[in-house]
């Protein structure tokens, strides 16, 4: 008997073709520090196929290999994971609450294969311990990192706009959270998350379920006010 727990082996490959399917239509809505970003299906779906391509053609990643995300919440933090999560990845994400985080990562003990860090603090010694080192902006639009970059590092978001727009490997089992079961009040409406759902929580297995299902998820809610409902179309009955 299939343990129903166990990730989807063709999550990774339903997940891509769920968004090509979308197209023009909005995937994600995200209300981020650097302001309302919207992604079409097929914007989305680039972004993951290129930053998957740029792990395994650029970084060398191999399944069961670990990808560290020292990032703040952000729609590019997600494209990580589920691009670390289609070419099977061990995803890991660091807590960035300002309340509880630490402000000097360490690395982690357990990791088997090679220890990828995606960061926007590069200083740290978690990322001196990475074997390959992707910086990033996390919470802005520029086409290459701020800060100055360490020797052999990787400017992620200069490099990964260069990587294929045909997903160059085949996907094999997804390693991300399983898809939530869609129910009758789901069919067709929105979602809306608390935080990007990198970290593996509720809200990824929400998510990847509307993309599944060809509708738009929209957070984090903290940031959607009255207004904002009005503006987006959310119906006053899904929740907050």
């Amino acid at each position: 008997m299939t343990d129903s727990r166990s990730p989807a082996p063709r999550t990774g490959r339903e997940l891509l073709d769920a968004l090509a399917k979308l197209g023009p239509r909005p995937a994600l809505t995200w209300f981020g520090a650097d302001g309302r970003t919207e992604l079409s299906g097929r914007v989305l779906g680039n972004w993951v196929i290129k930053a998957a391509n740029h792990l395994a053609d650029e970084i060398a990643l191999s399944r069961g290999d670990a990808l560290v995300l020292d990032l703040p919440p952000h729609w590019k933090r997600l494209v990580l994971a589920l691009a670390g999560w289609t070419t099977g990845a061990e995803v890991r994400v660091l807590d960035r609450d300002p309340a509880t985080a630490s402000t000097a990562p360490v690395p982690p003990a357990d990791v088997d294969g090679m220890l990828i860090v995606a960061t926007d603090r590069p200083g740290t010694e978690l990322a001196d311990a990475a074997e390959e080192l992707l910086v990033l902006d996390a919470v802005s639009l520029a086409l290459r990192a701020s800060m100055p970059l360490p020797p052999l590092a990787h400017d992620w978001a200069q490099e990964v706009r260069g990587a294929g727009d045909v997903l160059a490997l085949a996907p094999g089992p997804w390693s991300g959270p399983v898809v939530a079961p869609a129910t009758a009040a789901d069919e067709g409406a929105e979602v809306l998350i608390g935080s990007d759902g990198a970290d593996g929580s509720s809200d990824v297995s929400a998510m990847l379920g509307a993309w599944l299902r060809g509708a738009r998820v929209l957070g984090p809610v903290a940031a959607i006010d009255d207004a904002t409902r009005a503006a987006e179309g959310i119906g006053p009955d899904r929740p907050a």
